[in-house]
């Protein structure tokens, strides 16, 4: 156990220093909100598309294919019961703070924390699988998730969902993958050249919205350690015990259980402002379970390891 969890607890400590980084330079008023806002464009519209097409540019295997799907319908299950859990068991008397905790409470930063950490601990198949967690991430959060925050009870759009920079870089991959489609050099390098930015600037970002937080208004919401306890605790133990009873291989139940023990999703803040919801505990949301997870996730990830 002891051996699982010193890589994996280097590799997210190596995150953590890119993090303060990013708090760093926001303390110094070299990052504001306008830079970050520019660089969550890049990291969304380039960065990430880039990173899930690379990691799709591999010789095709049924087997590989077979796994791929598996790791699908884990996200879908883990995020379904998450969803559940936490619309039973955070119920916080003011609306604005309650539907926001249900939701960060259930969806992990599988983009920004998850990824690479992935490619970190398994190289370009860890992201292969985690492509999965983006991809029913975005199907969560674009339905059920917008239904949760929004006030008018908007309806579903599709349109969202299908022309969302990271699913179509999922499709490109995935049609190049089942095709065996190789890109020529030219277009290749430039790709994986914006994939390498997918671990410093996420970071980054992260940073910036540690450094803007109100922790003390943070600590005083019981529904926070509840939210906190759901997505860092329960929600990757409920996927080491599918991971387990549908026979996943190693890396996919790595993949998934890094996936599902990252962090409150950066977007829960950015569509609480959205919908008028709480801002300010969503973004207390997002650093508390971000600043903790550098103890829970190498634990829970290593402990995955060892089980499989």
């Amino acid at each position: 156990m002891i051996e699982n969890i010193l890589p994996v607890a280097k590799q997210v400590f190596i995150l953590f220093l890119l993090i303060s980084a990013g708090f760093t330079l926001t303390k110094f008023h070299i990052l504001d909100k306008s830079k970050v806002s520019g660089l969550i464009d890049i990291v969304v519209y380039i960065v990430t598309p880039s990173n899930l097409i690379i990691s799709f540019q591999r010789e095709f295997k049924s087997e590989l294919l077979m796994q791929l799907g598996l790791s699908f319908g884990l996200a879908f299950l883990v995020f379904f019961v998450n969803s559940v859990l936490a619309r039973l068991l955070i119920r916080d008397k003011n609306p604005d703070k309650n539907c926001v905790l249900q939701f960060a409470s259930a969806y992990p930063n599988a983009g920004y924390m998850a990824l690479p950490l992935q490619r970190a601990l398994l190289g370009d198949i860890g992201v292969f699988y985690g492509a999965a967690y983006i991809a029913i991430f975005h199907c969560y959060v674009w339905t059920y998730g917008v239904k949760l925050l929004s006030k008018d009870k908007a309806k579903i759009n599709l349109k969202k969902i299908l022309l969302n920079p990271p699913i179509i870089g999922i499709f490109i991959g995935l049609i190049m993958f089942l095709t065996q489609f190789k890109l020529p050099e030219l277009i290749y390098s430039p790709l994986e050249y914006f994939s390498a930015l997918n671990t410093p600037l996420p970071m980054l970002i992260i940073g910036f919205y540690l450094a803007n937080t109100d922790l003390k208004a943070t600590f005083t919401n019981a529904w926070v350690y509840v939210g906190s306890c759901l997505k860092l605790l329960a929600s990757p133990a409920i996927a080491i015990i599918l991971c387990l009873l549908f026979k996943a291989e190693k890396e996919v139940m790595t993949a998934c259980v890094i996936a599902c023990s990252a962090p409150s999703a950066a977007l829960s803040g950015m569509l609480a402002m959205k919908y008028d919801r709480d801002t300010e505990v969503s973004v207390g949301m997002i650093s508390l379970t971000t600043i903790l997870c550098i103890i829970t996730m190498p634990v829970l990830v290593a402990l995955a390891q060892t089980l499989v």
